[in-house]
């Protein structure tokens, strides 16, 4: 398998984990359910709908889709 081959199935992991991640925060936060996140080395309970935002702002942030 070439380099390029390689770093193509990267991204599209990369890109397939995002989309189930996201999916799973928007399930939580209809459902008004925690999360627990990673702050510089530390683990934070935080709602859901705030891991969202914060998800939808780094996206937009970086010019993600």
């Amino acid at each position: 398998m070439s380099e390029k081959s390689i770093l193509k199935k990267t991204e599209e992991a990369r890109e397939c984990m995002k989309r189930a991640v996201h999916d799973e925060l928007v399930k939580k936060a209809k459902l008004g359910q925690d999360v627990i996140i990673n702050r510089n080395g530390e683990p934070h309970k935080i709602s859901a709908a705030e891991a969202l935002r914060i998800q939808e702002a780094e996206s937009e942030k970086y010019g993600e889709k």
